[in-house]
């Protein structure tokens, strides 16, 4: 019996601790970066200092998990690699959170928002010249490309004196599309394969560019390793997707006008259309962690509506509480018949369908909806 096979019980132990460990550690580093922002005062040379230490250990913390991927790649656990290059870009994020306590604004989401996603796309950039394997390649590339469109958002929106909330609504538009479009983002056929097109719509064959000399049928070990990449990019795509649209939604639940009537409509559609999209979107993947990952932000989205009804809807009264049954009502029953599987023939056939409309419903809905619950028609007023 060799050496190694006794190191793969040894090996997954490693691996399942880290899988435990990593979250726990993430969410208190990303309770120490919002720390600073409960300080009364920033000009005292304590706060200054103490944030100034967080960031410190932030930094510090983000270079270990990078030192500790690179140590897991060379012993090919590629697993407990992505995890502490996930880790490593998450303390980054915190670490760009909380420094932006020390810059004085008049617009303090939108400088947080900025320099998480410069720290983030730094700590990203500089780990795609380290990695090598497929997997952890498109969870950087796709974690640049989020970080640069975010990095380019918060400061047009600061060069223009955009409203938060106006910025929160396009990140709601863009975390929506990106969701729908992420298979057609990163998904592509490189030129050098012949795909068997009958996989997808037909019995005959195709080809992008020419077609080489020795074309021949594609197996499994052929397009492994685009496959890890492109798994890895979808997956990464969508939780950053999903959590921009959670992220974007509290606070445009937290900075929207409910002394307006068209605001606060267009809050509860906006609502209810992030929760049924969120909701029905996992029907059309077979992965478990994509369905639970969205659902689970539609349960989210579901609590933040609930609790921002009161504002919402102020003329209710006595009435708020039948109000908001209603509302889970109404959301429950479309989401059951939307999401309960059935037997074949017309009735799963309408069902599926119906599922299908309300989802796209939704998709339209949102972003228009979320533009005007931020004020945009007001701010457009200022502007002209």
């Amino acid at each position: 019996m060799s050496v190694s096979s006794f190191s793969h019980p040894r090996q997954a132990v490693r691996q399942d601790g880290v899988h435990l460990t990593l979250p726990i550690i993430m969410g208190l580093m990303a309770g120490a970066a919002i720390l600073p922002y409960s300080f009364p005062a920033m000009e005292t040379r304590a706060a200054i200092g103490i944030i100034g230490g967080i960031v410190a250990g932030l930094t510090l913390a983000a270079l270990v998990a990078d030192v500790a991927c690179l140590g897991c790649l060379k012993r090919h656990e590629h697993n407990a690699a992505a995890w502490y290059l996930s880790a490593g870009i998450w303390f980054a994020m915190c670490a760009g959170i909380c420094g932006a306590a020390l810059i004085p604004t008049s617009h303090p989401a939108i400088i947080a928002v900025f320099c998480m996603a410069c720290t983030g796309g730094i700590e990203a950039a500089i780990m795609s010249t380290r990695v090598a394997h497929p997997q952890l390649i498109g969870m950087v590339r796709v974690c640049m490309i989020v970080f640069l469109l975010a990095a380019l958002s918060c400061a047009t929106a600061i060069c223009l004196d955009v409203r938060p909330s106006i910025l929160a609504a396009f990140g709601i538009a863009m975390g929506m599309w990106g969701t729908q479009m992420m298979a057609n983002l990163v998904v592509r056929v490189p030129d050098r394969y012949l795909v068997q097109w009958r996989t997808y719509m037909t019995r005959r064959w195709t080809v992008r560019g020419s077609i080489p000399e020795d074309a021949r049928m594609l197996t499994d070990d052929d397009v492994h390793e685009d496959m890890q990449r492109f798994l890895a990019q979808y997956t990464a795509g969508t939780i950053c997707c999903t959590a921009c649209i959670i992220m974007s939604f509290i606070a445009l639940a937290g900075c929207a006008d409910y002394s307006a009537a068209l605001e606060r409509v267009t809050f509860l559609t906006v609502g209810i259309a992030i929760v049924l999209y969120l909701a029905l979107k996992p029907r059309q993947s077979g992965r478990p962690f994509e369905r639970f990952l969205l659902r689970g932000a539609a349960v989210a989205s579901l609590c933040v509506l609930v609790s921002h009804m009161p504002q919402a809807l102020p003329h209710m009264g006595a009435h708020m509480a039948l109000a908001v049954i209603g509302v889970c009502a109404v959301v429950g029953l479309a989401l059951g018949f939307g999401m309960i599987s059935q037997n074949n023939g017309f009735y799963s056939l309408a069902l599926s369908r119906l599922g299908d409309g309300c989802c796209f419903a939704a998709l339209c809905l949102a972003p228009v909806a979320a533009f005007l619950s931020a004020g945009l028609v007001e701010w457009l007023r200022g502007v002209v």
